[in-house]
């Protein structure tokens, strides 16, 4: 088996058990039952199942860097292209949720947001830095709080609904407090 194969293996074990079990329950014996491979194996790319979630979550950043650069060269919207991507990985984001390690992931998207709104505006590279960490505190704070009301109401709204919502929300802030 292949390096790749197996890293996947043993990450989609971790995620598949994290479906009936919760995270701090899982023992490292239970990834290499279900990943098919012996504990030796794993530990040969794993110290312990916090660095396989990190893989995870590395993973799904990535992908999402991935998509975000993309949009950045059509003219589709950064924030609604999020929401999407959060939609498409649901069942990673809702797992992060239920084992209160979803700030785990949102952490690091942080950055990718940082470097998309150094991407596409301009005016950004000119702010101070104070500025521009209170920017993308705001912004990417107000998805990912969309994001937990979303997962916690169990919300059936498909992306460009909360999409509005976000807009809403900005617009009315706007008109109230300023």
């Amino acid at each position: 088996m292949k390096l790749d194969e197996v890293e996947n293996y043993i990450t989609q074990s971790l995620v598949l058990l994290m479906k009936n079990t919760p995270f701090d329950k899982i023992t490292m014996e239970q990834v290499a039952k279900k990943a098919g491979v012996s504990r030796r194996t794993i530990y040969r790319y794993f110290d312990n199942k916090g660095q396989i979630l990190d893989r995870v979550f590395s993973k799904i950043v990535k992908n999402y860097e991935i998509k975000i650069k993309d949009d950045l060269n059509s003219s589709d919207n950064v924030i609604l292209t999020s929401f999407k991507f959060i939609l498409d990985n649901s069942d990673v984001f809702i797992l992060a949720y239920k084992n209160n390690l979803l700030d785990n992931i949102t952490m690091a998207i942080k950055e990718v947001v940082k470097e998309a709104v150094l991407s596409y505006n301009e005016k950004a590279k000119s702010w101070s830095e104070k500025y521009f960490n209170c920017y993308i505190s705001f912004t990417t704070g107000g998805i990912y709080r969309l994001l937990y009301e979303w997962l916690e109401t169990g919300s059936n709204k498909n992306p460009a609904e909360v999409f509005e919502v976000y807009k809403n929300v900005i617009s009315d802030l706007d008109k109230k407090f300023y």
